[in-house]
């Protein structure tokens, strides 16, 4: 962002940026948190995921005020604008993936036991990606850098593949052991939380896109 005249809207929106990661942070140690417990199994971890979902909740309406306030009180043109408009999405889409951080601790519970290998390593590889598209999304906002959201953005078609691998393998066994029906419904519940974290993390790209740009990211591919 651009200096402003009045340092004390400078100060504000430093206090924002701080608040946003804060909030981005919180959503990188739930998901790595969620990796762990759904790797082992580890209820008692995943319990504790459960309960810290409030801290990113609690956060998103900080920033939402903070927004708020600043569009009554600034009135701002343009960039600044965008940028106001676009730190609240963004907070939202970080609240939705706290969300799933959590929803994918609540089905760590529900395992019986530890998960078949091959479904449980895509879903690990998918929270994995998650995180780093989260963290080069962060990147990007924080040095209004399109090239990069747009990365972001197309990373999310991996995360979909990997979801599509881990359905057919979910189905396959589900047909050869119904034993593990309850287990195998747990993992594609996990899968399906992995997958909307991606979309959840490309709304955020472009977001950060039509931030720095004025355009919508879509509207590229409408044009062509």
């Amino acid at each position: 962002m651009q200096e402003h005249i009045v340092k004390s809207f400078d100060a504000q929106i430093d206090a924002l940026n701080r608040k946003i990661e804060e909030t981005a942070k919180a959503c990188e140690s739930q998901l790595s948190s969620a990796a762990q417990a759904f790797e082992y199994v580890d209820k008692d971890l995943a319990k504790s995921i459960v309960k810290k979902d409030d801290n990113i909740n609690r956060l998103q309406r900080e920033i939402e005020d903070a927004c708020v306030r600043l569009l009554a009180l600034r009135q701002p043109m343009a960039a600044d604008l965008r940028y106001l408009l676009s730190c609240m999405k963004i907070a939202s889409e970080l609240e939705r993936i706290g969300d799933y951080a959590a929803n994918i601790s609540k089905r760590v519970t529900e395992l019986s036991e530890t998960p078949s290998k091959e479904p449980s390593d895509l879903i690990l590889e998918m929270i994995q990606l998650c995180n780093r598209m989260l963290k080069n999304s962060m990147d990007a906002f924080f040095n209004a850098d399109a090239q990069n959201a747009v990365k972001v953005w197309h990373k999310d078609d991996e995360i979909d593949r990997k979801f599509a691998r881990m359905m057919t393998c979910v189905r396959s066994q589900m047909q050869d052991e119904k034993d593990l029906l309850d287990n195998s419904t747990q993992l594609i519940f996990v899968g399906r939380c992995c997958e909307r974290i991606g979309d959840h993390i490309t709304n955020i790209a472009e977001d950060i896109y039509f931030m720095v740009t004025g355009r919508n990211y879509m509207d590229i591919f409408e044009d062509q």
